[in-house]
Parts: C-alpha cells; sequence; structure tokens
C-alpha cells in the first residue's frame, strides 16, 4: 500500500491494488485504469503518471507518497467488491490527454473524486 499525499506532505488517501482507498482504508473512492483516474462519475476526472495525480486541466491534485505497512491489513473482499461496483458504472472510458502543468490546484483530492459531475475549478 502506498500513501498518497497532498502538496504539504500530508497523507489523504491510499493506492492499494489500482484502487484509491479513503484514509480509513475502508472505502473505495476511485480507481486508476491505465493511467487513467476514475471517481464517482462515469467517465475519467484525470490521470495518473510520473507518480502523479492531474485533473483534466494538468494540475496537480495529488502525488504518490511513501510505501507503507499497516498493522492491520485491508479487507480485500470488501474492497473488491466496491471496485467493482464502481466500475460498473464506467460508461467512458475514452483516455483523455493531460497536458504536465507544475502548479497544484486548489481543489481538494478527496472531494473531487466523490463529486457526482465534473464541476468547474475557481482558479
Amino acid at each position: 500500500m502506498t500513501a498518497i499525499v497532498d502538496k504539504t506532505g500530508k497523507t489523504i488517501a491510499y493506492h492499494y491494488q489500482n484502487m484509491i482507498l479513503d484514509i480509513t482504508q475502508q472505502e473505495v473512492i476511485g480507481l486508476i485504469l491505465g493511467n487513467c483516474v476514475f471517481g464517482k462519475q462515469s467517465s475519467p476526472v484525470g490521470k495518473y503518471f510520473n507518480d502523479t495525480f492531474r485533473k483534466k486541466n494538468g494540475k496537480i491534485i495529488a502525488k504518490l507518497g511513501e510505501e507503507v505497512s499497516l498493522k492491520k491489513s485491508p479487507k480485500d473482499a470488501h474492497l473488491s467488491l466496491q471496485a467493482w461496483q464502481m466500475l460498473g458504472s464506467v460508461k467512458d472510458h475514452v483516455c483523455l490527454w493531460v497536458d504536465e502543468k507544475k502548479s497544484w490546484t486548489k481543489q481538494d483530492f478527496m472531494e473531487y473524486l466523490k463529486a457526482e459531475k465534473d464541476v468547474a475549478e475557481e482558479e
């Protein structure tokens, strides 16, 4: 399992077997398919490359942190079921082109993945 960190280096989620887990490791909040990032929406919300999560506009929303070892392992069956349900809602898997920008977005990673629809950023 690998930490996902914000721009301050704080762990905000985990990457585990192509799943993005909330900080408690109880809920799948996103998936990485190829290098496309999916959340609640049925189409990609961004891309993952160079150990960086990017929004559609290319701005950084999170980065991969350090490998972590946990005292208690996640409940794989429970998480796999959630991941399959999320995968079943994917309707559009056209991988979009994302320009690599150096700036960070103001938007929160968790809120971004959990958004029901694409919301324009206030930047």
